[in-house]
């Protein structure tokens, strides 16, 4: 119910925004909970497929979390086995499940702005190389043993998402893509 209101709500204003947005054309996904969404597709950050789109943490968990935007392990082991969902991050402050797949996301979104990687839990993401903040070999305070970097990404790069890639290997794949 909430989120078939909150999509309401987001469908209204960009309806009442038309007008500012004119000229500029907006990409179209299509939420789960079924309202399309109308957006600049250089919005997007970040696309995954999770085998799940509900996950239950605790608020204490989210505060406590580096992994913000993407579940850690032992969260999608909890969900699984589902289907995957795509997820697509940028549009809202938090991943938004959509019904089409991460393919048809990254064509609309310009694929070639995207670097592929892997999150600690196994599933790939591609990340838009220009959302990338930094990227660091550690970072203490998240407590995720043998993660391979540090990204901050998007919306709140101070917000570290662990990948299994290296510093050297993540730096490379945002270097080869063109700005």
């Amino acid at each position: 119910m909430k989120r078939s209101i909150a999509a309401i709500c987001v469908c209204f204003a960009v309806l009442v925004s038309g007008p500012a947005c004119a000229g500029s054309p907006l990409a179209q996904l299509t939420p789960i909970a079924g309202a399309p969404v109308f957006f600049d597709a250089k919005r997007i950050t970040a696309v995954v497929a999770l085998p799940t789109n509900e996950f239950t943490v605790s608020a204490e968990a989210i505060r406590l979390s580096p992994q913000i935007f993407f579940p850690l392990p032992a969260e999608v082991a909890s969900n699984g086995p589902k289907k995957p969902v795509t997820q697509v991050l940028g549009i809202f402050a938090n991943l938004m499940p959509v019904t089409e797949s991460v393919d048809d996301v990254l064509q609309l979104a310009g694929r070639d702005q995207f670097a592929q990687f892997t999150l600690m839990s196994g599933e790939t993401v591609w990340m838009r190389a220009s959302a990338v903040g930094w990227v660091s070999h550690e970072f203490p305070a998240a407590g995720i043993p043998n993660a391979g970097s540090f990204v901050g990404l998007g919306l709140a790069p101070g917000r570290p998402t662990a990948l299994k890639e290296d510093v050297d290997q993540v730096r490379k794949a945002i270097d080869q893509i063109a700005p």
